[in-house]
């Protein structure tokens, strides 16, 4: 047939010659969307603490329900190409949403910030699971070239996320979150580029175009494709609700898993009428159980993009020869494992089971969580030999390192037994069951990560004012019906002209006029401790005259002017201060947000100053969680060490369950 040869000669399928054209085309538009993703991602955590100012438990739920919806999105992207938009406009349009989503997080608000993270979310969907399939298509069936086609794939998505937790993390710790998401932005955009000027690379894999359903007219003059495209924006709004309630993904994703258990169970014994065999059961339970086990390694593997850049950032030293890595760069060591290891993991898997000692797939899973609860067990290693309360960097290494040696047990061969073990006809549910457990691994790795948090942070809880700490400059006068003011509202502080500063401290210092009510007081509490030690006060009298929150009433108490102009004066007496003196007279107000929990407790006597008991309440903060992290660290470690024994005892069990599938 004419179109086979065509397909024959535009996708280059001659079994002696190289890979087909299209593959690099879509390496590197993988390559940039990844970058995108974990650019995003690497920088996420710190930006909610250290920007929004929220508490390491806030971010780390906020993060987990991120990345779960992110995971589960494409369950849904992919079904909607398969039927109606084609796996070409999928992509174009995932990678669209994506690069609106990284701007929109410029903007530097948490509203802006739920808003991209929604984009973010399903421009993923689309994307992520519709490229994957288009390099599949690229063959036919058999094609001995399809798994090294593959291999060189993920290649592409390790060197992009390698690139996002150096490039981007370092760009956006040294010179402003911002600058890092619009990065990634540009990063998602170069990718796009080239997905669609080397489509003539892959023209010729089938379902590519828009179906002729998605061409159906549905609504008057509007099609499908139309119809899912403005759909698609009006989803956002519904992630940004899931985010900022993550406690309701947790109802979702239970019962969705729940659901899809009772469907697979139920197709497996279905297929074993139809085939008069007692085997597809069996496999589904198999199934099932690995999604369990895949769980429990991801969730407590993501600690990576939480508590772990945090325990990078507060204690561990992360010195060398003098240059201070940037925590959120520390996520670098498993991409990096990753190719350095990757090839080497292949060829043993193959000279093994040439010798007949290759582990079966439930040991695989069995070594891979031993040695990701070996990592987390050596933070208390780090936890001995720690000087000043921080952990060399070298452990944060190793534990890396293991992480990845453990993930390269387990990750490679899940998609592929997914395949194997489900019949064809529920292959698309089996894939979708696959990547749903991924999402909820990510959303309860959220959920341990807030484990680790602090008090500290800001809250939406309200005082006795009709303020929520979240309420803004501009909601506040449009709720005493004053909004003609915020206009004429000048900006809290703007760095001076003359003052040369690096792009990072301009951004840490610079204060917008419109925050909200939380920033506020963080100011105010901030100058009050400053004057304190100005005048070398007592720690008592400090504390004694440190101003309560509820003492706001309205608008005009918060908002006032003369109180304002008179906080904006003293804020930028202190910063500017420490700028010219190239020091810290006390304490930056981002250190100060994060030691003064429970600081009013610290009982000294009346001749304490309060620098001293600032300086002790310091070390106290810095020690106590340097032994909270090592503590949740260590009981996840033993935790997972004893998982991995019980699943190395039950391995048989689950083997004769899978009847043959290796």
């Amino acid at each position: 047939m004419s179109e086979g040869k065509t397909l024959d000669n535009s996708m280059n399928i001659n079994q002696n010659e190289g890979q087909p054209r299209g593959l690099m085309t879509l390496f590197f538009s993988e390559m940039w969307e990844r970058f995108c993703y974990y650019g995003m991602r690497t920088l996420l955590t710190l930006f909610l603490v250290k920007s929004l100012m929220m508490g390491d438990s806030e971010a780390s739920l906020i993060y987990g329900a991120y990345t779960g919806l992110v995971y589960a999105a494409p369950i849904l992207g992919g079904k909607m190409a398969d039927r109606f938009l084609g796996y070409r406009y999928a992509v174009l349009l995932g990678a669209i949403l994506m690069a609106i989503g990284e701007f929109i997080i410029i903007g530097g608000s948490e509203h802006l910030m739920l808003i991209g993270m929604g984009a973010l979310i399903i421009g993923n969907g689309y994307f992520k699971a519709n490229i994957s399939t288009i390099v599949g298509k690229l063959y036919r069936d058999n094609d001995p070239r399809r798994d090294s086609g593959f291999t060189i794939f993920y290649i592409g998505i390790n060197i992009g996320a390698l690139l996002a937790t150096t490039v981007v993390a370092y760009v956006g710790e040294t010179y402003g979150f911002k600058y890092g998401f619009g990065l990634a932005g540009i990063g998602m955009l170069a990718g796009l580029l080239i997905f669609w000027l080397g489509r003539a690379n892959y023209a010729a894999a089938p379902g590519l175009e828009i179906t002729d359903e998605g061409k159906q007219k549905i609504l008057g003059p509007f099609n499908w494709v139309q119809v899912i495209t403005v759909g698609s924006l009006a989803i956002i709004p519904l992630c940004y609700i899931l985010i900022a309630n993550n406690d309701i993904l947790n109802w979702i994703f239970l019962g969705l898993f729940i659901l899809i258990a009772y469907s697979l169970i139920s197709a497996g014994i279905k297929e074993d009428k139809q085939e008069g065999t007692a085997i597809w059961k069996d496999r589904m339970i198999a199934l099932i159980i690995f999604m369990i086990i895949n769980i429990v390694f991801w969730a407590c593997f993501e600690q990576a993009g939480t508590s772990l850049t945090l325990f990078a950032d507060r204690n561990v030293d992360r010195s060398i020869f003098g240059w201070e890595m940037p925590a959120s760069m520390t996520q670098f060591f498993n991409p990096f494992f990753i190719i350095v290891f990757g090839s080497i993991f292949s060829v043993m898997w193959v000279k093994l089971s040439k010798m007949g000692k290759n582990p079966n797939i439930p040991m695989k899973f069995a070594f891979g969580i031993f040695q990701l609860g070996l990592g987390f067990l050596l933070t208390y290693v780090g936890y001995q030999i720690s000087d000043n309360n921080l952990v060399p960097l070298f452990i944060l290494v190793f534990l890396y390192l293991l992480h990845t040696t453990g993930e390269l047990f387990l990750s490679p061969i899940g998609l592929s037994m997914v395949t194997k073990l489900t019949p064809k006809k529920m292959a698309g549910t089996a894939m979708g069951a696959w990547f749903l457990s991924f999402a909820i691994a990510n959303l309860l790795g959220g959920q341990i990560a807030a484990l680790t948090g602090g008090g500290h942070g800001s809250s939406s809880k309200k005082d006795n004012s009709n303020f929520s700490m979240k309420t803004t400059v501009k909601e506040a006068l449009v709720m005493e019906n004053e909004s003609s003011k915020f206009d004429s509202w000048e900006n809290f502080y703007e760095m001076p002209q003359d003052l040369d500063v690096p792009p990072k401290i301009k951004k840490s210092i610079e204060i917008p006029k419109n925050i909200n009510y939380q920033k506020y007081f963080d100011i105010q509490d901030w100058v009050q401790l400053r004057d304190s030690l100005s005048s070398n006060a007592s720690f008592n009298t400090f504390i004694s005259n440190r101003i309560i929150k509820d003492t706001i009433k309205s608008a005009d108490d918060w908002l006032d002017k003369v109180k304002w102009d008179e906080l904006k004066s003293k804020y930028k007496k202190y910063v500017e201060f420490d700028l010219n003196n190239n020091s810290k007279a006390g304490i930056s107000m981002e250190d100060w947000a994060y030691f003064k929990v429970g600081i009013e407790k610290l009982v000294v006597d009346d001749t304490v100053f309060l620098k001293d008991a600032l300086s002790t309440q310091t070390n106290t903060i810095q020690k106590e969680k340097l032994s909270n992290y090592v503590n949740i660290f260590t009981m996840i470690g033993f935790i997972l060490l004893g998982i991995a024994l019980f699943i190395a005892l039950i391995s048989k069990p689950i083997k004769k369950l899978m009847h043959g599938v290796e």
